[in-house]
Formats: structure tokens, sequence, C-alpha cells
């Protein structure tokens, strides 16, 4: 996620990346969490969230919490000092974390329109989009899968049982022989899925939407209708690389977990970015949302009996402020319980370049959900089928695997998985980048503000259904689906067995300073 940084070119390095410029943290202006002692919400509480001047807009029931909104400067005070309150925490602002997409071309398949240079150094915020019209793919069943651009799926346990690859290097037996995710849960808490994409629809078993667009209490955007569809895309293009259906009239694309049953529970929505007018606003937005609605999310995919969380957003918390260690403590609260529940929770650190180490250059900090406890943190590498090469109007060559220039790294809790990098390749050829599904916004709509009948689809591509991008966004979900089949293959594990299994199991390298998810390996391992 590059959020107020810039990563300049001149510190880029896949080993060493420091961060020279100061960290905001996103704290959501007249959000709270209200935090009781015991876990308990009393029964009163809502006419004590009254009478301190705020509104009531969710309740934490499992977690002992409640979100509100104020209307008045003393509010957060006034709730503090209430009975049974233990603290008052200021929500955030979460964001998915932001992905480099590939540049838009024309009509005729593989010319470059505007070509991507500089490609460095990439602005906050700024998404380096494009796609290639599906007009010009191949007729066949899981093209993208059997093609080269299927490596990151491949890479991370997607292969076996005789099922075709079009890769001469990839075994025809592997996880796929054990299982290819059948009766496991994998929930994707982003900006909802394209329930009528054809790669989402076939596992698509739960639609939820956490978001909340009331002017008072929640978070109104122009950009998103606030339902459980994708109108933005990040959230169809992390669950696709997770559960990707496989065969013929399902797509294009295949996940890891390819029979896994997917949860869609949208807890970030499409909000403005810049831009002259609301429709270029939108079309610059990223999908964001409150803390609360993630913990919500965890609560939902906790109660509709999810195995595994996949979760490609997050937000810098300063861990030696009052409000950012309690968001600690409560956020591994949150996720030991959900571990102990039997819940496999995984989340991408991020692309900001940071080194989060505990003793690196910015210990003061953390990312949440990534770095909470029980939850597995997953970092970016590279295709070796074409090293990372940050030279504008670079080739695929191949190279070792690396962890590519943008991911965040130095979690103790960390595995590495395909993410991509620099740089892109033509149509179904070899790519540095990862192909996924993406959303066509709302049924029947044109690109547009939904209050005009339109919905915006893939990012600030339009209404496409497929896209390279690269990102820790792709790590997260590819590690998911290797988890779901983990658990497939032995159910009785628990979270902290599956979690320990895929880290005991990872191949470790010595181009990359984190060990890289090998699905094969852990299967046999015990």
């Amino acid at each position: 996620m590059l959020r107020f940084s810039t990563l300049l070119a001149a510190l880029l390095s896949a080993t060493a990346i420091a961060q020279t410029t100061p960290i905001v943290e996103t704290i959501a202006p007249n959000h709270l969490v209200v935090v009781y002692r015991s876990g308990i919400i009393p029964a009163n509480a809502e006419a004590q969230i009254t009478l301190a001047g705020a509104h009531l807009t969710r309740r934490l029931d499992r977690f002992g919490m409640v979100a509100v909104s104020i209307t008045a400067t003393d509010s957060e005070t006034r709730l503090a000092t209430q009975p049974g309150v233990a603290t008052v925490l200021h929500d955030r602002l979460v964001t998915a974390h932001s992905i480099m997409l590939e540049p838009q071309r024309d009509a005729t398949p593989n010319v470059i329109v505007e070509p991507p240079t500089p490609i460095l150094p990439l602005s906050p915020g700024i998404l380096h989009p494009i796609p290639f019209p599906i007009a010009h793919l191949p007729p066949a069943a899981d093209t993208y899968y059997t093609s080269p651009q299927g490596w990151a799926v491949q890479q991370s346990g997607g292969f076996g049982d005789k099922v075709p690859t079009g890769s001469s290097t990839t075994p025809t037996t592997g996880p796929w022989n054990t299982s290819r995710g059948a009766g496991v849960r994998i929930a994707i808490l982003d900006s909802g899925v394209d329930a009528n994409h054809p790669d989402i629809s076939p596992n698509l078993a739960l639609n939820l939407s956490e978001i909340d667009q009331s002017p008072q209490t929640g978070l109104p955007s122009a950009c998103d209708d606030g339902s459980p569809q994708d109108q933005q895309g990040h959230g169809t293009w992390t669950a696709s690389l997770a559960t990707g259906a496989l065969g013929a009239g399902t797509g294009l694309v295949v996940g890891v977990a390819p029979q896994a049953t997917l949860l869609n529970i949208k807890v970030i929505e499409r909000l403005p970015g810049t831009g002259a007018t609301p429709a270029a606003a939108c079309e610059s937005g990223q999908a964001s949302g409150l803390l609360s609605w993630v913990l919500q999310g965890i609560d939902d995919a906790v109660t509709n009996h999810a195995d595994v969380i996949s979760m490609s957003l997050g937000t810098l918390i300063d861990i030696t402020t009052g409000d950012g260690a309690g968001w600690k403590a409560q956020f591994d609260a949150v996720t030991y319980a959900a571990a102990q529940s039997g819940t496999i929770i995984v989340a991408a650190l991020g692309n900001d370049g940071l080194n989060l180490s505990p003793a690196g250059p910015n210990a003061r900090y953390i990312e949440l959900p990534a770095q909470a406890r029980s939850v597995l943190s997953v970092i970016a590498s590279t295709n070796p089928a074409c090293a990372e090469n940050l030279t504008a109007n670079a080739t695929c060559t191949p190279g070792p695997i690396t962890m590519p220039y943008y991911s965040n790294y130095g979690a103790t809790n960390a595995i590495a998985a395909p993410g991509g990098s620099y740089p892109e390749g033509a149509d179904t050829a070899v790519s540095g980048y990862v192909r996924g599904a993406c959303s066509s916004g709302l049924t029947n709509t044109t690109d547009g503000l939904p209050a005009s009948g339109q919905s915006f689809g893939c990012f600030n591509l339009g209404h496409v259904q497929y896209v390279q991008a690269m990102g820790t966004s792709a790590s997260a979900p590819l590690v998911a689906g290797a988890a779901a089949i983990l658990r497939a293959a032995h159910p009785t594990w628990t979270a902290a067995q599956i979690i320990t299994t895929l880290q005991a199991s990872a191949t470790h390298l010595p181009t990359i300073t984190i060990p890289v998810l090998n699905l094969p390996a852990a299967l046999i391992l015990n």
C-alpha cells in the first residue's frame, strides 16, 4: 500500500529499502471504538453512548466492543469515564494494499498505447493500470492458467491430478492429487467480489457487506453502492487467486484451491481519490473502510465457519502511543480468539517498502492485521521466469526468486509467496506480473457513478474481467489457497498447526531472506 511515502528509484533494493519520509497514521475522524471490561457490553450501553453525545454504529459482542460516531467535542472523554469501559480507541482507516497494474493497451493485441515510462518512482496511491480486452482472448477454458501467466498459482501449489498446466516444468502430480480444497471455506475480507464472474460464481456461497454509508455514522461514497458486489476490482482479483474455479465454462484463471467454498465479506468500499469531476475522483479512488468493519468481518467469518481468512488490506499503527498499543492489544485478542476457534488467518504485509522488523528503523510501527497475534503475515516474491528488472521497457529474462522492491518485510511471523514485479509480459506470454480476475462492477451497467445507474469496475480500467497486477495483495490469497488445501488434507489440525507447517516447509533460498511457500513439501512434512 503506497500510502504516504514515495519510493525513490535510488533507494530501490530487494534486500534493504529505507523509509526516509514520515509515516502518517490514518485515523478516521469522529469514529471511535469502545472496549468494555471483561469483554461484555453492558445492557445500557446504547443509552450511555447517547448520553455521551455519540451514536452506536455497530456492536461487536463477541469481542466486547462497540463502534461509535461522535458529535460532541468531549464525547471521547465522556465515553472513557463511563462505568465498565476499559478503553476508547480511535477507529482507523484501513486500505486495500494498492497494486500496480499493467499498462493500457489498445484494440490491437500487444500494442502499448502509452508505455509505462518512467515506471519509477511510484506516487502514493497512484495505480499504474491496464488489462487486455476480453475480446482478444482465446476461447479455451482456463487460458491464463495454462499460459506462462499461471506461474503464481502453480508456484503456490495449484497443480497436479493430471490437470494440464501448459508448462513443461510443472509436474503432472502435485497438491491437487491430495485435494483441490473441496469442503474448506475461505473468507475473503476485501472490496467484495463480482458475483457474476465465471471464475467467482461457481464457488461463491456467502455474500455479505459491512459497509455503512449513512452520512451520520458511516463513510458515504458516491463511488460505491455499499452492496457486496465489487465496484473496485481488488476483492475479485484476490478471491480468484485463492479459489478461482477450474474447468470448462468457469473462466480463464484458476485459484490455488479451485474447489474451496468462497465467503465474500465486503469490509472496504471504493472511496473517491483525486479528480476534477466526481467520476474522475472515483476512477482514481482506492478501496478503504474502517478497522472496526474489518473486526466485524472477522466475526462474520468465524460465525460462518470459515476455515481460512484472507486479508490483503491494512493500516500502520504506532505502538509507542497509547492508542496504537491499545489497538495492538485488542487486535491480538480478536485474531487469537479466531485462531482458537480453528480459523487460519492470512494477511498481506503491504507494499510500502518498509522494514517492519522489531529491531529495524521503523520498529515503532506495525501493520495490522498482518502483524497481529496468530496471523500468518505474507510478503511478496518474484517470478524466476521473469526476474525483477526496474529498467523502463525491460523484457522478461530468467533469474533468481527475490523480494520485489515494493514489499514490506521484517515481520517475525512471515512467509513469502508470489506477488510479482516489473517487467510485465504481453497477454498470455511470460510476465513478472500476476494474472487474476477483475470486476465488471454492478450488473448491466456502464462505467460511472452508482447514483446515475452506473458503477465502476476494475480499478480505473472500466468493466473488464481480467487484469495483470503485482503486490502483496496477490501473495496473501495464494497462501490462503495453500492453507485451504493443507486443511483439507488435515481437517483435525488446529490453525496453529497449519501455519507452523507452512512455515516449517517453506523453502530457504540464498536470494531472499524470507522462506518461500512450498505447499508440496507442507503436505508431506507430517
